[in-house]
């Protein structure tokens, strides 16, 4: 079957039936759904790791989880160099520096709604998945969510992923917002959500940013880079290959509106 007939015959499917698949379980009670909105930067990535480790030791459930940050943060990937940030200028603005566990490039987190879901990688409805279905099928359920706020103009990238231009030769590699890959939320070629995963043994973390509105963008402010002229290019970059939600729906869009669409469609 071809991906994106694929993708469709998934669209189709019950959203309470595809949850129970997607995580391995039989019914949504057996899933730890949590919504934080008071966690510091750090706590947030200690919580999203130490619950992957409790689940591959059996000790925990499956989770979802919604969460933001105050203050304000940018993560480092996970191997991604320290050097690449500015701290004096983190500090000035109030960004707090933290590192994720999963890969990528460095994200400022501000105007967004960050979720994560934490999973077996094999269940006995799913022996042979792999972490590319498991990413497939978080984003079709939100997508589900956001189209039901009336942001129906998104939808998959539909284009195999070229990064070339993410890891560029210079100082700084390009942020994560400026790239595209199969199975991306997008509006055109904008980026929406951005997600990454880890693997721990038999058990997946996957979390992301959905954009709802323009904090994003400040990365480019605590960038280390050479001169202002290069400053100004990753802010273009950025602002060219990225959208939020507020931006596309035509007005604000706050964490709690997000949070209440992506659990009502869990259960619809």
């Amino acid at each position: 079957m071809h991906i994106l007939e694929e993708i469709a015959d998934k669209k189709k499917q019950n959203t309470v039936e595809s949850v129970l698949h997607l995580f391995g379980v039989e019914s949504l009670e057996k899933i730890d759904i949590v919504v934080h909105t008071d966690y510091e930067p750090q706590a947030n990535m200690d919580f999203d790791h130490e619950r992957t480790l409790s689940l591959q030791s059996g000790t925990a459930k499956p989770m979802l989880r919604l969460y933001s940050w105050k203050p304000h943060a940018v993560s480092l990937g996970a191997h991604q160099r320290e050097s690449d940030i500015d701290r004096a200028a983190c500090e000035r603005l109030g960004i707090a520096v933290v590192r994720r566990p999963t890969g990528g490039r460095a994200i400022v987190h501000a105007d967004e709604l960050t979720y994560s879901v934490v999973l077996p990688l094999v269940t006995r409805g799913e022996a042979h998945r792999t972490i590319h279905d498991i990413y497939r099928d978080v984003h079709i359920l939100l997508l589900r969510a956001l189209h039901q706020m009336g942001a129906t103009m998104l939808d998959f990238e539909k284009k195999q992923p070229d990064f070339r231009a993410h890891y560029k030769s210079g100082s700084v590699a390009m942020p994560c917002f400026a790239s595209s890959a199969r199975h991306e939320i997008v509006q055109g070629t904008r980026k929406v959500v951005g997600s990454a995963q880890k693997l721990y043994g038999s058990v997946v973390l996957q979390h992301g940013s959905i954009l709802l509105g323009r904090g994003h963008e400040r990365l480019a402010d605590i960038l280390n880079l050479n001169s202002d002229a290069e400053r100004e290019q990753i802010r273009t970059t950025i602002c060219e290959r990225s959208a939020s939600l507020g931006e596309l729906l035509g007005r604000t869009i706050s964490f709690e509106e997000c949070a209440e669409a992506i659990l009502r469609t869990l259960k619809s």
